[in-house]
């Protein structure tokens, strides 16, 4: 997680910002590990690592020192779900039944420290398919929770391209979109019917 902020617009020269932060009530305040300095060695951002995301709101304060003046405050309580940015789901696997002109597309849902239900997520799955150099959208559809569905080829001699992307759809998750996933090619022409992406 990153943290950032602007200097004061009359804040002096040798004004300088420390930010302290508090997960829950039941956490200690702690300062800072690792600032973000600009070419003056000004303090203009933070970068948190391995952080857990609750259903409390998180408390932040970015202090300011000055020699010349009193710099003034900022606090501000932040509900980190809200915009923390989902991933991709991971692991997509689609499988065509070359018979019944059906694929299966699977994935895995992303891995958030605060929540590990399949109802907690929705999915939108955008295909397209090539025609020479260009490619036509044939659907973009949103799927909650889950980690399969199946797509029925109109058709069988093209080569398809997938992405998908997540949001939430409740508990407390971000319920804004996230990334398209890497796309995920499978068709006719590939050398298998099916193919697969990797873990992010």
């Amino acid at each position: 997680m990153n943290c950032t902020w602007q200097a004061g617009r009359d804040a002096p020269a040798d004004t300088q910002y420390f930010l302290y932060w508090q997960n829950s009530r039941d956490e200690e305040e702690m300062e800072c590990e690792l600032y973000i300095k600009e070419e003056n060695y000004r303090n203009m951002g933070c970068i948190f690592h391995n952080v857990t995301i609750g259903t409390e709101k998180a408390y932040f304060l970015v202090n300011g020192s000055s020699k010349d003046s009193l710099i003034q405050f900022y606090d501000e309580y932040i509900d980190l779900y809200k915009i923390e940015k989902l991933m991709p789901p991971s692991n997509i696997t689609v499988n065509c039944d070359e018979i019944k002109n059906d694929c299966i597309i699977q994935w895995q849902r992303p891995q958030i420290s605060h929540s590990n239900k399949d109802m907690c997520f929705k999915y939108e799955i955008n295909i397209k398919y090539k025609v020479r150099m260009s490619s036509l959208t044939l659907n973009i559809n949103s799927y909650v929770g889950g980690n399969s569905h199946t797509f029925p080829r109109s058709n069988t001699r093209k080569i398809y391209i997938l992405k998908m992307r997540t949001a939430g759809s409740a508990c407390f998750v971000n319920p804004a979109w996230g990334e398209w996933s890497a796309p995920v090619e499978f068709g006719k022409n590939k050398s298998m019917p099916w193919a697969t992406l990797p873990p992010a």
